[in-house]
């Protein structure tokens, strides 16, 4: 095919690519080829990956890549046809038997996926640079990539709480085979031509703005700019309050309390307040107080990425924070915990803004002992947020400043001065809300609510919530044995969601741990995540769930770091690492953060966040209509979580205008309620969608 004919028809692909989205976006075309109804969302999303896998063929073809072209066509379609057989839901497992016509569809686009691949690598060219590259790699050690890429490739979990181990050896079977043939296929793309001519640095700002535009396009379109889990609807509670001036405010009347009832909702000495502690409500209060609170933790997520960026230029290079930043500013584990109200964000946010304030120390573009003060109150407001993240983090922080580069016992004094001032904000709170400064409200609310120790941290039989939570948590207590399965559940969370790679989000890290030298912050950056693992395995409640492994958040940075150090291995190893070498593996790693942005993290938006745990839209859209007047008392029968309706009450009730909603109740006393709240008139709600069984 001449230059001229791949050009031709590189446009004539981005043409049909454009065409391909008509049955997704024009509703009347929809309405046609569906038979007169709409497709399913996830049908939907099929379409738009179709569209784009043309619309990326055809680019790479205008631009002479023939080979590449095919290949990426069939990486996009394959990795969307292996999402689209996935469960999305709690823990995500592949649909190893097909259920209609479609699921077979999807088994062909993999298929196809594999006979591409193949032809590729049976050329005489690609089958020499091939075992040149096995050559340099090592054979043992390319057997041990894969080795550990199919052993963490299956949550195991769900399949210990049912005793289905030969459905866990199959799973685990069929994952290897997947990531197999995506990694054949990315093999292959990089000993092909690529589309990229050279090597091109852009600012770190391109992340920064790729991480803010699609967290907020998550939060819109599939969280809805509500919360999804109990926790979501505490923070906004807490945060209104703040917001208010009030740190609790009077308890509500009684005939009002049954249908207030909520989970870390607490009443005590007639005042009524959130449990949960209170660095990230504080924070979040900001965005109530101009009315946007969904904005803050995607602003937080894209200064994140550009503090990322300058940390790891300074510890590794320009190349290396590059690829830092391309993978975290794609990253749907980010995005996702971006486009929510969870404190996790924050806490990475701090941490980086604290390692770039030392950094900036020891390198003398700041003050030095300024930047250690500031860095302490960094810390020191991770210690208010998450208290166990800011005591751990705190501790391997100052020892940086003590022992590190231009460390000195002033700065580490001043350091420490910092994380007193701020995280002493705790105590206070602590003082003020339960009249001691060591016992949280949540401590307290956790012990009367299930049993004195049921919360605690460590191993025993009275760990943990009454009844269990099913397969959230398999036995009754904690014990070692139970640590280790949530920690091997947990790499499989981070293996999927870290950068929703096909060929496994953690094979830039078993680069790194296979084929790259360790520098000293390499070694810091493994420190952070061993205390964290650690620390958390510690714990009896192990989520993976909701966003990934997001106790693990805190070493979010470390992992993100590791991966480009492994990128970095990669290139220097690769078949024909010169110029076009470097350019044909960074087209890969690009590609593949295309398929996290554009292909996986819409995926998880449509399949699992959009009315996830039981949260609804329709009574938060009734109230924006103006179904509900003002002055009246919102009785809500709901199928799914009864959060939908109370995270939109101003904690001052009747005090505030708008509607004031409540759990309907079987024994509900509407003239009580009428006589708590007079002049308000009571309304009735009934919502028919139903929350999804829990597994």
């Amino acid at each position: 095919m001449t230059p001229a004919t791949q050009r031709s028809a590189g446009r004539a692909l981005i043409l049909l690519a454009v065409l391909c989205l008509v049955p997704a976006v024009v509703p009347a075309v929809e309405r046609a080829l569906s038979g007169g109804g709409n497709f399913a969302p996830i049908d939907r999303w099929a379409i738009v990956v179709l569209a784009l896998a043309i619309f990326v063929a055809g680019h790479a073809l205008r631009r002479g890549a023939a080979a590449f072209a095919a290949l990426a066509f069939v990486f996009l379609t394959g990795g969307g046809a292996q999402l689209y057989l996935t469960e999305p839901l709690w823990f995500p497992a592949l649909r190893l038997t097909p259920q209609d016509w479609r699921d077979y569809a999807m088994i062909a686009a993999l298929a196809l996926e594999g006979l591409v691949a193949v032809a590729v690598l049976r050329r005489p060219a690609a089958r020499a640079l091939l075992a040149r590259g096995t050559a340099d790699l090592g054979a043992g050690r390319v057997s041990a990539f894969f080795g550990l890429s199919f052993a963490f490739s299956v949550p195991v979990i769900i399949y210990i709480s049912r005793g289905a181990l030969l459905a866990y050896l199959a799973h685990v079977f069929a994952a290897a085979v997947l990531i197999a043939l995506n990694l054949t296929v990315v093999i292959a793309m990089s000993l092909v031509k690529s589309p990229v001519s050279g090597l091109h640095r852009t600012t770190a700002a391109v992340p920064a703005v790729v991480t803010l535009v699609a967290s907020l396009a998550l939060s819109l379109f599939a969280f809805q700019h509500m919360p999804h889990v109990e926790d979501e609807v505490a923070y906004l509670f807490q945060a209104k309050m703040f917001a208010g001036g009030a740190l609790s405010v009077d308890a509500p009347p009684e005939a009002a309390r049954a249908g207030l009832d909520y989970y870390l909702f607490d009443i005590q000495d007639g005042r009524w307040f959130s449990a949960t502690q209170p660095g990230w409500p504080a924070a979040l209060a900001l965005g109530v107080l101009v009315g946007l609170p969904w904005l803050v933790n995607p602003i937080l997520a894209a200064l994140s990425v550009l503090l990322a960026y300058d940390i790891a230029r300074r510890k590794a290079g320009a190349e290396v924070a590059d690829i830092v930043a391309l993978t975290m500013g794609c990253s749907p584990w980010l995005i996702a915990a971006a486009a929510s109200y969870m404190p996790h964000t924050l806490t990475l946010f701090l941490l980086l803004l604290a390692w770039w304030l030392i950094l900036r120390g020891e390198t003398g573009a700041g003050r030095p002992r300024r930047s250690a003060l500031l860095a302490g109150l960094a810390l020191g407001w991770i210690f208010v947020t998450r208290p166990l993240d800011g005591l751990l983090l705190g501790l391997l922080t100052g020892l940086w400043v003590l022992a590190g580069p231009g460390g000195s016992l002033l700065r580490a004094s001043l350091y420490g001065l910092g994380c007193a001032l701020a995280g002493g904000l705790l105590l206070i709170y602590n003082l003020h809300m339960t009249g001691s400064a060591f016992d949280m409200p949540l401590a307290l609310y956790l012990d009367r609510h299930w049993a004195p120790g049921a919360n605690a941290y460590g191993f025993g039989p009275g760990i943990g919530p009454p009844g269990g939570w099913g397969t959230l948590d398999l036995w009754p207590g904690h014990s070692p044995l139970e640590a280790l399965i949530n920690t091997v559940n947990l790499i499989v969370s981070l293996q999927f969601d870290l950068l929703g790679w096909t060929i496994g989000s953690l094979a830039l890290i078993f680069a790194w741990l296979l084929w790259q030298r360790r520098g000293a912050f390499d070694l810091a950056m493994v420190i952070v995540i061993a205390v964290v693992v650690v620390a958390v395995a510690l714990y009896w409640f192990a989520d993976s769930y909701y966003l990934g492994p997001r106790y693990w958040f805190p070493a979010a940075f470390a992992f993100f770091y590791l991966g480009g150090r492994g990128f970095e291995a990669l290139r220097d190893r690769f078949p024909g690492a010169d110029g076009m070498g470097f350019t044909r593996i960074e087209a890969v790693v690009t590609l593949c953060c295309f398929f996290a942005l554009a292909v996986f993290t819409p995926w998880r938006g449509v399949t699992k966040f959009h009315d996830y745990g039981g949260y609804h839209a329709d009574i938060a859209s009734a109230a924006a209509s103006g179904s509900f007047p003002d002055a009246s008392v919102v009785l809500v029968t709901t199928g799914g979580d009864i959060g939908s309706a109370l995270w939109l009450n101003n904690p001052w009730l009747a005090a505030a205008p708008g509607p004031i909603f409540l759990k309907a109740q079987a024994n509900t006393d509407e003239a009580a309620i009428a006589a708590a709240f007079p002049g308000r008139k009571i309304v009735q709600f009934t919502s028919d969608w139903t929350e999804p069984a829990a597994p």
